[in-house]
């Protein structure tokens, strides 16, 4: 429940960054004239383009950057899920970095000496939660941050979708915690491209576009977006005059063989997004697994997209995307299959 006490504001915010080797040493404007009120207890949505100045915002209210001008006030204890890992000391081992960045974090020694089990159990971390940190995978590292950040009983939780790490189980654990938070009545700020998350999880979304407000408010603010990116996904592609030897040479590609293409549909937002470079490795049809995104030959495109691998329906693969601005599903010929996207 929304109450009358003020959780975050921004008065008149300006972030300003000097580019380097800028001739004329132009300031780039990050934010420009940001003026937020947030209630205790709101869920909030940042919504924008990549490069909208949707992180800058949240650090801003976080304390990891300050403005160039203006003012940031919050009440109570923020927690931050943009820079999880900043605290954590290399020499230490996972279960001393435990108490290091959960004490940073504003909890008492004898509390984190209560969560300890359930926050390694939450990483996943097992045996290894004595080792140095060095030693740690990316991945390892990333758990054991968010384990500790979420555990750390926040009145303010400042969320960026890109912390979710790890694999599908951990990813819809990491959810699911989210959501367990959502559901105490506390304040979230939550910046994410996964439209269809944020219109069950808020009530209140923010337009950025190129640092400034566009829209503040309810539903109709989401439904602007939608038209907004769906009015970039169907943008012309450039034509490929090769497009039919560019097919065949990549159909046959030996198994094992890997390629580089450029997404050309963005329905697998946020991983991979309408422009990004993906590897292509061709595999065996056979081998394919339910969740693995796929890479295929769209003859209306003329490019590759991909998807990802959903089930077998007579013959034909049923592909899902991660986008519900366009049509999800898909229907694959086995002919045009061009193998499972990795590295992304």
């Amino acid at each position: 429940m929304t109450g009358s006490k003020t959780a975050v504001l921004l008065k008149k915010v300006n972030k300003r960054y000097f580019l380097r080797n800028s001739f004329d040493n132009k300031p780039f404007l990050a934010l420009q004239n940001i003026n937020l009120k947030i209630k205790q207890g709101e869920k909030i949505a940042i919504l924008g383009d990549n490069g909208a100045g949707k992180t800058t915002l949240l650090k801003m209210i976080a304390g990891i950057a300050e403005p160039s001008t203006g003012q940031v006030k919050t009440s109570g204890k923020v927690v931050s899920l943009i820079d999880i890992t900043a605290g954590f000391h290399q020499e230490f081992s996972g279960r001393e970095n435990i108490y290091l960045n959960a004490i940073l974090l504003g909890l008492r020694p004898k509390n984190v000496k209560n969560l300890e089990q359930e926050i390694i159990d939450f990483a996943g971390l097992g045996e290894f939660i004595d080792q140095p940190i060095y030693t740690y995978s990316s991945g390892m590292v990333l758990r054991l941050g968010f384990a500790v950040a979420i555990h750390a009983q926040p009145d303010v939780l400042i969320l960026d979708e890109g912390i979710i790490v790890g694999d599908q189980d951990f990813q819809k654990k990491a959810y699911d915690s989210v959501e367990e938070i959502f559901a105490k009545g506390k304040t979230i700020v939550l910046s994410s491209h996964m439209l269809p998350l944020l219109k069950r999880l808020c009530q209140r979304f923010v337009w950025l576009e190129h640092g400034q407000i566009m829209m503040d408010g309810g539903q109709e603010v989401l439904l602007e977006y939608k038209k907004h990116r769906a009015n970039l996904q169907i943008e012309n592609l450039p034509s490929n005059k090769n497009a039919s030897l560019l097919f065949d040479f990549l159909k046959n590609l030996p198994i094992g063989e890997k390629f580089v293409a450029t997404a050309s549909s963005g329905s697998m937002e946020p991983l991979i997004l309408k422009g990004d470079e993906i590897e292509v490795e061709r595999v065996d049809f056979a081998n394919l697994k339910k969740g693995d995104v796929i890479a295929f030959w769209n003859d209306a495109l003329q490019n590759v997209v991909v998807h990802r691998f959903y089930k077998l329906e007579q013959g034909k693969i049923v592909t899902k995307g991660d986008n519900n601005l366009v049509a999800d599903v898909g229907y694959v010929e086995k002919e045009n299959f061009l193998g499972k996207v990795s590295g992304f």
